[in-house]
């Protein structure tokens, strides 16, 4: 005979299994809508679960939908797409294939200037192709005029903690690249949460822009560079405007100690992940 706890662990299981099930269905149409277009019998039919399973793990129609929304919402789904790890890689590749330019404050300025050239545009086609991207858009478009008040406060809170995690993530990159580039913040009290935060604002301000106007956005910029013509994305470009706004060079800064730091910072977070 199952304990009450057993139980409880099979109940979430099943929960996970049909939520699992409902965010595959989602990443292959491409996104949440506003109204949620998914019915019972596809979750069903995706999980393997019979309807008196379904109906086990949530009794009303109106309850999945609710669970399905904050699971959406929530980092454990939108982390996947805000924490783009291509981008993280890209710009770490960058420092390693020139780590002659980190000796000059000239090639410190180059390198970044290159590694927001091709990871902001990295970030941004993988925003603009993220289901996860479409659907937090469409959740967030939504939210306010749920008439539910408790749906509308647990949707908020998962989209809200999906935020923080997303925002931490990136404040502790942006932080680690500034200082193997010898860069820091102008002000020291706005942050790195508020680099972030407004970083993110600009490329997916122009990921909802491409909605509408795709000709505008994915047009090409060509720039001169320090060794000749570039071609910039409009993501990149404004994205380089914040970091030159807010990042300025670190007259403190010793290229040694920078790159021990940085290289047992790598190692301790690949510690961490596993």
């Amino acid at each position: 005979m199952e304990t009450g706890e057993a139980t409880s662990e099979s109940m979430e299981r099943l929960r996970r299994r049909l939520l699992d099930a409902a965010q595959r269905i989602v990443e292959r149409a491409g996104g949440v809508s506003v109204t949620l277009d998914i019915t019972l019998d596809m979750v069903m039919k995706e999980a393997g679960v019979s309807r008196t399973s379904l109906y086990r793990a949530w009794p009303r129609k109106e309850e999945f939908e609710v669970d399905l929304l904050c699971d959406l919402a929530g980092p454990s789904w939108q982390g996947t797409a805000a924490f783009d790890e291509e981008t993280i890689l890209l710009a770490r590749n960058v420092v390693a294939e020139r780590l002659e330019l980190l000796q000059t404050s000239g090639g410190r300025e180059q390198l970044l200037r290159e590694i927001v050239r091709r990871a902001a545009n990295q970030n941004f086609s993988a925003l603009v192709a993220s289901a996860q991207w479409r659907t937090y858009v469409a959740l967030t478009a939504t939210i306010l005029s749920m008439p539910d008040e408790d749906r509308r406060t647990r949707v908020r809170d998962s989209l809200q903690q999906a935020e923080a995690v997303f925002i931490q993530h990136m404040a502790v990159f942006y932080e680690g690249m500034s200082a193997i580039l010898g860069y820091r913040l102008r002000e020291p009290d706005l942050g790195f949460e508020r680099l972030a935060a407004v970083g993110a604002a600009v490329v997916e301000g122009l990921g909802l822009r491409q909605l509408i106007s795709a000709a505008t956005v994915d047009a090409p910029l060509i720039l001169e560079g320090p060794n000749g013509p570039e071609e910039w994305s409009l993501a990149a470009y404004g994205f380089f405007g914040v970091i030159n706004q807010m990042i300025e060079p670190d007259p403190g800064y010793d290229v040694t100690t920078a790159l021990t730091d940085y290289l047992k910072s790598l190692a301790q977070q690949e510690v961490s992940s596993e």
